[in-house]
């Protein structure tokens, strides 16, 4: 009997050390899904990277509109300004201000003198 229990302990040994030098299921299972997880990485990486381009393209997109928009609006006031120069400008304007306000009247023809 006691052989028996002998032979018993050395399969039970052998088999505790087979199973150190052999890899168990699970290291293989790891090992089998690395190229998979790498592969889904790089696919999702490259989805984010299509979703943020997009984005960017988008957000670019209303930021050109407001940029047109405003320089419309600065367009626009530039011609109000220019109109409103050409009218201060006006000779027509300049005299009437002078009649209306300061009292000035055109110069007799005596008055006038030319100097070369």
């Amino acid at each position: 009997m006691r052989g028996r229990d002998v032979g018993l302990l050395a399969a039970v040994g052998q088999d505790r050390a087979s199973a150190f030098l052999r890899p168990r299921a699970d290291q293989l299972r790891r090992f089998e899904l690395l190229p998979s997880l790498l592969l889904g990485s790089l696919v999702l990486i490259g989805v984010l990277f299509y979703v943020w381009q997009h984005i960017q393209v988008v957000r670019l997109g209303y930021e050109i509109e407001q940029l047109q928009a405003e320089r419309i609006a600065l367009l626009r006031g530039e011609k109000e300004l220019r109109f409103e120069l050409a009218r201060f400008k006006s000779l027509r304007r300049v005299e009437q201000i002078a009649r209306s306000q300061l009292g000035l009247m055109s110069p007799a023809s005596g008055q006038v003198i030319l100097v070369e």
